[in-house]
C-alpha cells in the first residue's frame, strides 16, 4: 500500500489522482479536505502529533512524504517525526518532496530546512528517493503588485522552474518506480525573473515587469507594510537563491522518470488557464 501525506494539498491531490487504481492511503490533518478516490483509505495524521503517525504508516510499503507547515527548522523536526514513524512501521521506501538547491548554506531558509530533513531521512536507514523540485512556476503569479511589478533581489540570475503539474507527474512516477537517490526535478529551460515577467506579459497581454532591488531595499519595503521578519527572510531568500543560480541548471531527471519533457510556462498556462486568476487577483485594487 502507498501512503501519501499532506493529501489535501495541490501536488498531493494530483499525485493521488495519477496513482488511482493502486492501493492508496491518503493522510491529512484535515481528512474532510482529502479527495475521495475509489478504494483509497483516508486517515488523519499530523506530523506534529507522532501518536497519529504510527497508525497512518502501519502496513505501508511506500510512503510519499510532502512537507508539513511550520517555520524553517521546526518543519525539519516535523519531517523527522514522519521518517521515524516510517522506520518504526518498517516502510520499505520513502519518497520525499524536497527543494532544488537544498544545502546547509543555501540562501533560501526552506532549502536549508529541506537539507536537514534529508539528513534525518538518511539517518533512519529506510531506502529512499529525494525529489528536489525547482521552485514552482505558480509562485511567480502571486508576486506581482497592482502595478504589474514583481520586485526583489533576484538580479539577473535564472532558474529551471517547474509546474506543479509536472511536480505531481514526477512524484507519481517516482512512487511507482522507486529509483532511489537524489533527483533534481526541473523545467525545460532557464528563466530569470525578468524573463518570467516578459513571458507572462506576452501570454496575458498585460504590462508586467521586474524591478531589481537589493536585499536591504526589499526588507525596508516589506517592513513598511508590517511584514513579519520571518516572512521577510523567506521573500528575500527566495529571490536571492534565484539570483545566485541555486535553482539552476536544467536537469534531465524529470524526463528519465516520466519519459516526457516538462511543460514550458506557456504550455502550462494553456493547460491550466485558471492559474492566471492568481495573477489577476494580485493586480486587483
Amino acid at each position: 500500500m502507498i501512503l501519501i501525506t499532506g493529501a489535501s494539498g495541490r501536488v498531493a491531490r494530483r499525485t493521488a489522482a495519477l496513482l488511482a487504481g493502486r492501493p492508496l492511503r491518503l493522510m491529512s490533518r484535515d481528512p474532510d479536505d482529502v479527495p475521495r478516490l475509489e478504494d483509497a483509505q483516508i486517515v488523519r495524521g499530523d506530523f506534529n502529533d507522532p501518536t497519529t503517525l504510527d497508525a497512518a504508516f502501519a502496513g505501508i510499503a511506500t510512503a510519499f512524504v510532502i512537507s508539513g507547515q511550520a517555520p524553517p527548522g521546526k518543519r525539519a523536526l516535523l519531517h523527522k517525526n514522519a521518517f521515524e514513524a516510517a522506520a518504526r512501521a518498517r516502510v520499505q521506501h520513502v519518497v520525499y518532496l524536497s527543494l532544488k538547491g537544498s544545502g546547509p548554506n543555501a540562501l533560501y531558509p526552506y532549502c536549508r530546512d529541506h537539507y536537514s530533513s534529508e539528513q534525518f531521512l538518511a539517518q533512519t536507514g529506510v531506502a529512499h528517493t529525494v525529489l528536489r523540485m525547482a521552485f514552482y512556476l505558480d509562485m511567480f503569479l502571486g508576486k506581482f503588485d497592482q502595478l504589474g511589478v514583481i520586485q526583489g533581489p533576484g538580479g539577473d540570475g535564472s532558474g529551471a522552474f517547474i509546474s506543479r503539474e509536472d511536480a505531481a507527474q514526477a512524484a507519481a512516477a517516482a512512487v511507482a518506480n522507486l529509483p532511489g537517490g537524489i533527483l533534481d526535478i526541473t523545467g525545460p529551460e532557464l528563466l530569470s525573473v525578468a524573463d518570467v515577467a516578459h513571458r507572462l506579459s506576452v501570454a496575458t497581454g498585460r504590462v508586467l515587469h521586474y524591478r531589481a532591488e537589493s536585499a536591504e531595499q526589499t526588507r525596508r519595503r516589506l517592513s513598511q507594510t508590517g511584514t513579519p521578519e520571518l516572512a521577510q527572510d523567506l521573500e528575500v531568500g527566495w529571490f536571492q537563491t534565484i539570483g545566485a543560480g541555486e535553482q539552476a541548471p536544467v536537469a534531465n531527471d524529470y524526463r528519465r522518470l516520466t519519459g516526457k519533457d516538462p511543460q514550458t510556462l506557456e504550455s502550462y498556462l494553456t493547460a491550466f488557464p485558471k492559474l492566471l486568476d492568481i495573477l489577476h487577483k494580485a493586480q486587483t485594487p
